[in-house]
C-alpha cells in the first residue's frame, strides 16, 4: 500500500528583539530563529484505506504534529479503486497485453471479493466475443461452446453501453449457457462494457458464487476497470498497426529498389544514336519501365518501353514479368514479330483479362541508322525530322489478352539529327489543378522547343514542361521518358 507522504513549506524569519517588560529583570524571550523546514514533493495520488493521513500544503485545517489516526483495513470499495487506480501503470508497460489483461481479471476479482471475472472482446470479422483473459474460471466452462453477438442479448446490451445485472445465471433466460454456469457455481454476475473515448472493444464480467446485488459502487468501479482496460487494449492495437504500417513500409521501400535495380542505370553507347532517359514513378513500386537489350556480337541494341495496367504491387509483379519475357526471347531471335507473339502469349497464361500491357519493342541497327519496331498498344513515340512530327504507330493489340494475336513491323530508316521520343501515358495524362491534361499537343512543343539539347537534357527538359504545367498538383500515374538522338 502506498502512502501520501506532504511536507510544509519553511519561512525564515529575522530574530527581532522582545520587549523587556518594565520592572522586570527577566530577559527578553526570543522567537524560533527558523521554522522547522522540509523538502517539499510531489505528490501521488491518495489512496483510499491509508494507515495515517498527513497535512499538506493545501489542507492547513489541523495542528502540525497532530497524531496519526487510528489504523483501519481498507473497506472493499476501497481495495476495488486502488485496484482500477494502479491499471494505468499497468497498461502503461510495456509488457505483453495478454498477460496484462490476465492479471487485471484477476487484480478484479480479488478486489471486488467475486468468485471469478471474465475479459471477451469482440472479433469484428466474425461478431463472436472472444475469451481473452479469465480468473478462476475451468477449462471446461470455457470450452462450453462460443458466444456470438447477435444471439447473446447480455453482450449486447453491454456493447451498446449499458450495465447488465443478472440476479441468478442458473435460471435467467438471456444467459445461453446456464447450466454450464450453474455447474461452475456461477451465481449472480455484473456484465459491463469496455468503452473508450466512444469506441467499445469487448465486456467484462464479474460473477459471484452465491446470490449478490451488486452495489452502485461496485458498478461504477467494474465501469471504470474496463474503461481503463479498453484503452490500454485500443493503445495496444494501434502501436501493433503502427508496427504493421512500418513492416510494410519497409518491404515497400526494398521491392523499390529492387525494382529500380531494374532499370538501366546508364544509357548504352551505340554507333549512331545518343540516348538520354528519365524514369520517375508516382509510387514507391511502379507499373512503367524501359530497357536496353544487348543482342550480340553485331552491336544491335533491342530497346523496349511499356507500362503495365494499375500501380503498385500488382503492375510491379506484371512489370518483372514482362522484362523477363523479353530478355528471354530477345537475343536469340532476330524476328521481332515472333519475339512479341513469345511475350504475348506468356503474359496471357498469367494474367487476367484485366491485366495488360502496352509495350514498344525495337532494335537499333548497328550496320546503319536504322529502327525496326513493333507498337503493342502503346503510347506513339514521336519521330522529329526537320519540322515535321512523325508517329510510330505500327503493331497491334496489347500484350495480355489474345493469345494468337498477331502483329505488324515496320522499319525507319533515320538520318542524322533525328530525334525520337519515347514516353508513358503519364506525360500527356499529367492534370493541372483545373483537371487539364498536358496532352500530345504540348509535348510536341516540347519536343520542337528543346531539339537542339543533347538527348539526356532534352529528356530531362520534357519532364519539367510537364511538371510546370501540372503545378503542385498530385500525379498519379509514373512518367517515363527516353530521347533517342540520332548523330
Amino acid at each position: 500500500m502506498l502512502y501520501q507522504l506532504s511536507y510544509t513549506r519553511t519561512t525564515l524569519i529575522k530574530p527581532q528583539p522582545a520587549p523587556r517588560v518594565k520592572g522586570s529583570d527577566q530577559p527578553p524571550t526570543r522567537p524560533c530563529e527558523h521554522a522547522r523546514m522540509t523538502p517539499l514533493l510531489p505528490r501521488k495520488p491518495k489512496r483510499l484505506g491509508c494507515n495515517t493521513v498527513t497535512n499538506t500544503p493545501e489542507d492547513d485545517s489541523g495542528p502540525m504534529d497532530a497524531a496519526p489516526a487510528a489504523k483501519r483495513k481498507p473497506s472493499k470499495g476501497e481495495e476495488a479503486l486502488n485496484a482500477v487506480l494502479d491499471l494505468n501503470e499497468w497498461f502503461a508497460g510495456t509488457r505483453n497485453l495478454d498477460e496484462i489483461l490476465q492479471d487485471t481479471a484477476e487484480r478484479i476479482a480479488k478486489a471486488m471479493k467475486v468468485k471469478a471475472c471474465g475479459i471477451r472482446l469482440l472479433n469484428e470479422e466474425t461478431g463472436e466475443m472472444v475469451i481473452r483473459a479469465v480468473y478462476n474460471l475451468s477449462d471446461a466452462y470455457l470450452n462450453k461452446g462460443p458466444v456470438v453477438l447477435g444471439e447473446n442479448p447480455i453482450d449486447t446490451a453491454a456493447m451498446a453501453g449499458e450495465t447488465v445485472f443478472i440476479e441468478n445465471a442458473a435460471t435467467d433466460p438471456r444467459v445461453r449457457y446456464g447450466r454450464q454456469a450453474e455447474e461452475e457455481g456461477l451465481v449472480s454476475g455484473l456484465c459491463v462494457p469496455m468503452t473508450y473515448r466512444g469506441q467499445t472493444v469487448g465486456v467484462i464480467r464479474v460473477y459471484s458464487g452465491r446470490r449478490h446485488r451488486f452495489s452502485r459502487e461496485e458498478e461504477a468501479l467494474l465501469r471504470s476497470a474496463g474503461s481503463q482496460s479498453a484503452a490500454g487494449i485500443i493503445e495496444a492495437r494501434l502501436v501493433e498497426q503502427h508496427r504493421e504500417t512500418e513492416r510494410y513500409t519497409r518491404q515497400m521501400h526494398y521491392a523499390g529498389e529492387i525494382q529500380r535495380r531494374m532499370i538501366p542505370s546508364s544509357a548504352p553507347d551505340h554507333k549512331f544514336v545518343d540516348f538520354g532517359c528519365v524514369y520517375d514513378p508516382s509510387l514507391e513500386l511502379g507499373g512503367d519501365f524501359y530497357d536496353f537489350i544487348d543482342l550480340g556480337g553485331d552491336g544491335n541494341i533491342g530497346f523496349s518501353i511499356a507500362d503495365v495496367v494499375g500501380k503498385g504491387i500488382p503492375a510491379a509483379l506484371m512489370m518483372a514479368s514482362v522484362r523477363s519475357a523479353l530478355r528471354a526471347h530477345a537475343p536469340s531471335r532476330a524476328d521481332i514479330r515472333r519475339i512479341i507473339s513469345r511475350v504475348n502469349q506468356h503474359m496471357c497464361r498469367d494474367t487476367l483479362p484485366s491485366e495488360f500491357v502496352t509495350l514498344f519493342y525495337g532494335v537499333f541497327h548497328a550496320d546503319r541508322r536504322r529502327l525496326t519496331y513493333i507498337n503493342a498498344g502503346h503510347d506513339p513515340p514521336l519521330l522529329l525530322r526537320g519540322d515535321t512530327l512523325r508517329e510510330l504507330d505500327t503493331g497491334g493489340l496489347v500484350i495480355g489478352v489474345v493469345p494468337d494475336a498477331e502483329h505488324s513491323e515496320d522499319t525507319v530508316d533515320l538520318q542524322p539529327d533525328d530525334v525520337i521520343v519515347f514516353y508513358t501515358d503519364g506525360v500527356v495524362d499529367a492534370l493541372n489543378y483545373e483537371d487539364e491534361a498536358f496532352g500530345r499537343q504540348r509535348l510536341r512543343e516540347s519536343i520542337s522547343k528543346y531539339r537542339d539539347c543533347p538527348a539526356p537534357e532534352l529528356a530531362e527538359q520534357i519532364k519539367w514542361d510537364t511538371r510546370r504545367f501540372a503545378g503542385l498538383a498530385q500525379q498519379n500515374d509514373d512518367i517515363t521518358i527516353v530521347v533517342a538522338k540520332v548523330r
